[in-house]
């Protein structure tokens, strides 16, 4: 019996060894697993790396390629440009004259129309002015057409009960005198509205024949412009021609 049971302690001793081992290698075996799955992972991604920078060389090899062309294109380009500019530099050193003096004749229509534009700025400023005003009078001369509506139906009231009564005889009589002053009043609007009209009509006078003025300067101006398109004309077929 006490054999046994140290055989039985010594084969447990051994199976729990055996035990502990088996989980330490399964232990080292797992690190291992996942260790080769990252350096798995590690060098796909440097495999996939390599692709793409490969091909951005071979973009940027062919890139070098196609640039080389263009700038072969660009400096035989540049060396006809240069020709080219030489006639037209000495081109422009004849016409430079002639350019100058057309120039300064478009600056000084151009300041004339300039003040042409703002004028008409301004006298349409003023004709919206006027138009609203009249818009306001109109307004007022209603209001006063339908005042005299009522005065008179109140007139005829009054003549119709005067007869009656005192005391509404002396509340006609405070109506009218109200009627007076506000006629007094309403004739010195029109008498005003009167001689603004008038300054009105004089100032539309002074723009209509402003206008005739203008527009006689534009066609003026107009027709000197066709000529002087048509010589430009000439001289560029003219040119051609000679080239």
């Amino acid at each position: 019996m006490r054999f046994h049971c140290w055989l039985m302690r010594f084969m447990h001793c051994l199976m729990m060894m055996y035990y502990w081992f088996m989980r330490f290698m399964h232990c080292l075996m797992m690190m291992y697993y996942w260790f080769m799955r990252f350096m798995h992972c590690l060098m796909r991604m440097y495999y996939w790396l390599m692709r793409i920078m490969h091909c951005l060389m071979m973009m940027y090899y062919w890139f070098m390629r196609f640039m080389h062309w263009l700038m072969m294109m660009y400096y035989w380009l540049m060396r006809f440009m240069h020709c080219l500019m030489m006639m037209y530099y000495w081109f422009m050193r004849f016409m430079h004259c002639p350019l100058m003096m057309f120039y300064w004749f478009m600056r000084f229509m151009h300041c004339l129309m300039m003040m042409y534009y703002w004028l008409m700025r301004f006298m349409h400023c003023l004709l919206m002015m006027y138009y609203w005003l009249m818009r306001f009078m109109h307004w007022l001369m209603m209001m006063y057409y339908w005042l005299m509506r009522f005065m008179h139906w109140l007139m005829m009231m009054y003549y119709w009960l005067m007869r009656f009564h005192y005391w509404i005889m002396r509340f006609m009589h405070w109506l009218m005198r109200m009627y007076y002053w506000f006629m007094r009043f309403m004739h010195c609007l029109m008498m005003m509205y009167y001689w603004f009209m008038r300054f009105m009509h004089c100032l539309m006078r002074m723009y209509y024949w402003l206008m005739r003025f203008m527009h006689r300067l534009m066609m003026m101006y107009y027709w000197f412009m066709r000529f002087m398109h048509w010589l430009m004309m000439m001289y560029y077929w003219f040119m051609r021609f000679m080239h």
